[in-house]
């Protein structure tokens, strides 16, 4: 064997070795969704939600800013999509007018004689709500990475960048429920004032109606009534009745809480959440730490809450998920979240924390479950049809093109060895539509191999060398499997990019498969030859 011949088989070798490594054993291959049985979620980000988060925000901040600048008594509100602050003298508006520069650059001022409204800017908008997408993208992933689900698959989908697209196999109902509950609420943690009120009161009002009441119908500006659910624990231990809420239903309510608008601490300072069990109580908690603005502002607000005898209310997404007190300040930012949590519940709480919060929640626009009995199904069906194809087109070169036809196996098989190395590295997901591209792909490595036989037997019909006609067929046919390749490489990627689901798994495996072809058919296949014709240099004849 010749120096160049010798380094192309140890270049071959390694390439198969190398491929082999990512998918031998085969339990390294990972099965689809359809294959191996699962759920499968299409979500949509709510995007105007996360217009609305940003008012309020520019709303709280807004009258922080004027309080500092001399305007005591101003209290900015949310009136529909625009902020408003009214109270603002006209020969004072240009004070205010630097502060909506200088920190609202989103934002459009319009001034009147009665104060101040601030609309969001177009491009602010489009801004805030691709910040939503890919936050939500990024949260979803990190929520079922942490919840531990293996191989998952979570893309972004549609115009807008607003739909993901979450395929987790293996996972069962039990579980089902629980996963949608992480994927669809947003886990915002705000830490609020209890508002002052009545102190015969207690906790709050039974119903949103009554609360509603006590106040005339017009509740006292600054505050919002927010609803605090009731658990099935709770209800027992109280004695009261509770039903558990059907898919989509709202849990019941134990009462209606009315609370300050301002949020003074936010889950984005959070740097850490466990689940805990109270050791005195042996009920399960939440724990977490804040970073030193969070640990800031909670020892404010402790203290505000110590000095007024206030109640500080914890919220989850608009929920009052518990009601602290505090009898002094609270250095540190080290709080503790104590109610009656499932061991689940804590569980989801802390991970929704731990994760971040989203900009704006998730609306489910499509939800499938499929049993591993059909994925079991469709792997017998798909391995048995790619092996009786490959056992007819082995039967049929060998006997059409007789020891030529051996050269294309190996090439054939090396192909497959190839394809499923690339697979196997890029972590590729093999699916249903998948097994159909292996299937079409070894059709078109073969196909290379017909138009080069093909060449060379007519090169040797025209009295040509068995070396001569090796080299026209091989020259000849290069750019005509090249532009063939080329055109299928082309619409594979339009089918991954355009396409969604089980599209976009035929176009993986069809994407790899065209180059794994476009290999095996001009580099291997010309090798054997070219070993064959150093063994044998003065042969007359070719198998063919």
């Amino acid at each position: 064997m010749s120096k160049r011949s010798l380094w192309r088989l140890i270049f071959t070798t390694l390439i198969c070795v190398a491929c082999a490594y990512f998918f031998v054993p085969l339990s390294k291959v990972r099965l689809g969704l359809d294959l191996k049985g699962g759920v499968h979620f299409e979500l949509e980000v709510q995007g105007q939600e996360a217009l609305e988060a940003d008012l309020r925000d520019t709303r709280d901040r807004l009258t922080d800013r004027l309080k500092e600048k001399g305007f005591p008594e101003v209290v900015a509100r949310v009136d529909g999509m625009a902020v408003k602050a009214d109270g603002i003298p006209v020969e004072r508006q240009p004070d205010v007018q630097r502060i909506v520069s200088q920190g609202f650059s989103g934002y459009d001022a319009t001034f009147t004689d009665k104060g101040v409204t601030l609309l969001q800017k177009s491009s602010y908008q489009k801004s805030l709500k691709d910040d939503a997408n890919k936050r939500a993208l990024q949260i979803i992933e990190n929520r079922i990475n942490q919840f531990g689900v293996a191989e998952p698959e979570i893309t972004a989908t549609g115009a807008e960048g607003n739909r993901i697209v979450v395929e987790l196999p293996g996972v069962g109902d039990a579980e089902r429920e629980r996963i949608k509950g992480l994927l669809t609420t947003p886990g915002r943690l705000e830490q609020r004032l209890v508002a002052k009120q009545d102190p015969t009161q207690g906790m709050g009002w039974p119903t949103r109606e009554a609360a509603l009441a006590r106040f005339g119908g017009q509740l006292p500006p600054g505050t919002e009534l927010l609803a605090q659910p009731l658990s099935e624990r709770e209800a027992r231990r109280e004695g009261k009745a509770w039903t558990a809420p059907g898919p989509g239903q709202p849990d019941p309510i134990r009462s209606w809480v009315l609370v300050e608008e301002k949020v003074y601490v936010d889950g984005a300072d959070i740097t850490k959440a466990e689940p805990s069990i109270n050791p005195q109580t042996d009920q399960h908690e939440i724990s977490y730490v804040l970073n030193r603005k969070g640990a800031d502002d909670f020892y404010n607000l402790s203290g505000i809450a110590a000095e007024e005898n206030r109640r500080i209310a914890v919220v989850l997404d608009r929920k009052v998920v518990s009601i602290l007190w505090c009898k002094e300040k609270i250095p540190g930012g080290a709080v503790r979240i104590t109610g009656s949590f499932t061991k689940d519940e804590a569980e989801d709480f802390a991970l929704k924390l731990k994760s971040g919060a989203m900009r704006a929640s998730m609306k489910f626009l499509e939800e499938r479950a499929m049993g591993p009995s059909l994925g079991a199904d469709s792997i017998a069906a798909g391995v048995r049809g790619a092996l009786i194809g490959f056992l007819a087109i082995i039967a049929f070169m060998v006997f059409y093109y007789r020891w030529s036809g051996v050269n294309a196996i190996v090439a054939l098989t090396v192909n497959l060895i190839v394809m499923l190395g690339l697979m196997g590295s890029f972590h590729a997901v093999i699916t249903l539509p998948g097994i159909a591209g292996f299937a079409l792909t070894v059709g078109m490595a073969v196909d290379a191999n017909i138009l080069i036989f093909e060449r060379i037997r007519e090169e040797l019909s025209n009295g040509k060398s068995v070396a001569g006609a090796i080299q026209a067929g091989f020259d000849r046919v290069f750019w005509t499997i090249v532009d063939s390749h080329v055109t299928q490489l082309v619409a594979a990627i339009l089918l991954f990019i355009f396409g969604t689901g089980p599209v976009k798994g035929f176009a993986v495996t069809l994407t790899v498969g065209v180059v794994a072809s476009l290999f095996t058919s001009i580099y291997i296949s010309r090798f054997i030859y070219d070993w064959i014709l150093e063994r044998h240099p003065g042969t007359k004849t070719l198998s063919i």
